[in-house]
């Protein structure tokens, strides 16, 4: 398996993260926190489904309900927060891309055909089909 987060990224990490974190009753996670985000940022680099993520990581439902926990109390826009403000971060940035900001190619967004040297479109049915043979 191949990790994105270093030894010093976790170093310079680690304080932000325990930082970012409110509640501290409870059991521990059985996933450390630096396996948590590599399981997010291996969602997010790979395009997997959820339930595809590699048992390295643990269960699937416990990364998907963790990530719920850290949105719904805000303790991952604190770390952004506080990651964004750090120098040592350089400069952080949130990037989100979607499909709906992304130009497609014109033929991928259902251009029209180029017609023919005829000036009509070419048929669908191409040469030695049922609807050209018909008629």
């Amino acid at each position: 398996m191949r990790y994105m987060i270093t030894d010093e990224l976790w170093t310079a990490m680690e304080p932000l993260v325990d930082g970012a974190k409110r509640h501290k009753g409870g059991q521990p996670p059985a996933l450390p926190d630096r396996m948590f985000f590599e399981a997010l940022l291996y969602l997010a680099r790979t395009g997997v489904p959820l339930r595809d993520l590699p048992g390295e990581f643990g269960s699937w439902d416990a990364v998907y309900n963790r990530f719920r926990r850290w949105v719904a109390s805000g303790a991952l826009a604190r770390l952004f927060e506080a990651m964004t403000a750090d120098p040592q971060f350089g400069e952080v940035r949130r990037v989100l891309i979607d499909s709906t900001h992304v130009r497609a190619h014109r033929h991928a967004a259902g251009a029209p055909r180029k017609k023919n040297a005829s000036g009509r479109r070419p048929r669908r049915g191409g040469r030695g089909s049922a609807a050209a043979g018909a008629g």
